[in-house]
């Protein structure tokens, strides 16, 4: 058990009195020598006493008190007897007052001074005898006296105690404190490497990102209207004999081939869509479903449900994009007899769903989705929203767009 020097000292003090207090009467030459020798045997036992009962067994002071009750009454009898043989081990005596404090715990330490109080100021015969010179209220004063001293030893060890604990508690904070600041600059080094990593990676996904879109953007634009010009020139091409069929064939090839160049002139300026361009999205499906429907010579309907608003440019575009796509797919594959488009405007989402009565597809068929659902899929994900398509073969194919209906207010909020 570690015991502080403060302990220690208090512990040892008895020690340091009895040897003034052996020294001084060892040095009265009016004292018999069998006397001397019995008061130094005496002395050597209070010191073995002492000795073995506090020094040797540090866990016991303060703690046990079976053994500090059976220390201290041996102590302060021996106190007694060398004290009555010779004034000098008055000493001893006195040394019991803090060493009730340092041995005997809690409140038995004040039982322990009033004990020592008497043998101080004339010993239990003195209070027994009526004749006594000594009054009993001398031992009484002497007995708070001890206590007093004794409290005020307790409360400036604990003081003394108090200050070493906040001096530890202090170190062992400035330790933690050391401790953290290292831990903070290690913290300091991987985040900067870290934040050089996300960096490299979000150059590589803005480059994967803008790939993304630029091939999405071609998609939808020049590769769908090459596809329109391609077959209204094998309808002209077929036509060959009927000169008014390949005049009208032609006019749709070269209308085809100027939107086209407008919607790439505006997909690298990162516009919205032409048809989108000073309209509203309702309109500008309905000329696309009715231009579609004329090009192909496939009957298609739009129809709207909800109530009509503005909505955010790139919700807008993407549901554009979808029908693009959707029906490009119908005029390529679907061998449809008839289309229909509907525009539902909900609270929170706006949905769009192209049906077609053609020859339909196993949608998890490896060759199930082209590049053109994929980056219909990708464009509205981006917005939080989902693609759903139903189709199997003979039973024709629908293909529904949800999308938040993020308003138009959030683009001025985002600006």
């Amino acid at each position: 058990m570690q015991v502080s020097g403060w302990d220690r000292a208090w512990r040892a003090l008895p020690l340091g009195f009895l040897g003034a207090a052996v020294l001084i009467a060892l040095a009265d030459t009016s004292v018999p020598a069998r006397d001397q020798a019995v008061m130094t045997a005496l002395a050597a036992v209070a010191a073995v006493w002492h000795w073995w009962m506090v020094l040797a067994h540090p866990a016991w002071p303060e703690r046990a008190l079976a053994p500090m009750a059976v220390y201290y009454t041996g102590l302060v009898l021996l106190a007694g007897v060398l004290a009555a043989r010779h004034p000098a081990y008055g000493l001893l005596a006195l040394a019991c007052f803090p060493a009730a404090f340092a041995t005997l715990p809690g409140g038995y330490s004040y039982l322990g001074v009033a004990a020592t109080a008497v043998v101080v100021v004339g010993g239990p015969s003195a209070l027994l005898d009526a004749d006594s010179s000594w009054p009993i209220a001398s031992a009484i004063t002497g007995a708070v006296l001890a206590a007093f001293i004794g409290w005020s030893i307790r409360a400036l060890e604990a003081e003394v105690e108090r200050r070493h604990a906040a001096n530890r508690t202090l170190e062992d904070t400035n330790r933690e404190l050391e401790s953290a600041n290292l831990r903070l600059a290690q913290l300091g080094e991987e985040n900067a490497e870290l934040q050089g990593r996300l960096l490299a990676a979000a150059r590589e996904t803005g480059v994967a990102g803008e790939r993304g879109r630029l091939a999405r953007e071609i998609h939808d634009t020049v590769a769908q209207g090459l596809a329109g010009i391609v077959t209204q020139l094998e309808a002209a091409e077929e036509a060959a004999n009927d000169a008014e069929a390949v005049r009208r064939r032609l006019a749709v090839a070269r209308s085809l081939a100027r939107e086209s160049l407008v919607e790439v002139r505006r997909s690298l300026d990162d516009l919205r869509p032409g048809p989108l361009t000073g309209t509203r999205l309702p309109e500008a499906l309905s000329e696309l479903v009715s231009g579609w429907s004329a090009t192909n010579e496939t009957p298609a309907t739009l129809t709207v449900t909800g109530t009509a608003r503005l909505l955010h440019p790139e919700v807008e575009v993407a549901v554009y994009r979808a029908v693009q796509e959707a029906l490009a797919n119908v005029a390529r594959h679907a061998e449809a007899d008839k289309t229909g488009v509907t525009l539902s405007y909900m609270e929170d989402v706006v949905v769009v769903d192209i049906r077609d009565d053609g020859v339909g597809f196993t949608p998890s068929a490896p060759d199930g989705a082209g590049f053109g659902l994929t980056a219909m899929r990708q464009r509205v994900v981006r917005l939080a929203g989902n693609v759903e398509v139903e189709s199997a073969p003979g039973q024709g194919t629908a293909i529904s767009v949800t999308i938040p209906a993020i308003p138009a207010a959030a683009e001025r909020e985002e600006g």
